[in-house]
């Protein structure tokens, strides 16, 4: 919608980028049998750490409180955190 698209066209756009997600589950579960679809973990991370960059933290440069600016990049490096002691757990 910041781009000048309809709310259909933005919406139409929206659904196609998330049925992948279905695509790509179904060959996940297909080819668990053939191959070790652990090495696909380091992907959903990626994936995660693409949105909380690309999405979260220029709402960071936004917020005028100081306390607030601090709370959210604790809850980013909580989950960055996180995310690493999940590799390590697997």
């Amino acid at each position: 919608m910041h781009a000048g698209w309809t709310r259909a066209h933005a919406l139409a756009w929206n659904l196609a980028s998330a049925a992948t997600v279905l695509v790509g589950g179904l060959a996940a579960s297909l080819l668990a049998d053939h191959l070790n679809t652990a090495v696909l973990v380091p992907f959903a991370a990626g994936n995660f750490i693409y949105i909380a960059l690309a999405d979260l933290v220029p709402e960071l440069t936004t917020t005028p409180a100081a306390r607030d600016e601090a709370i959210h990049t604790l809850g980013f490096t909580a989950g960055l955190a996180l995310l690493y002691l999940v590799t390590l757990a697997t």
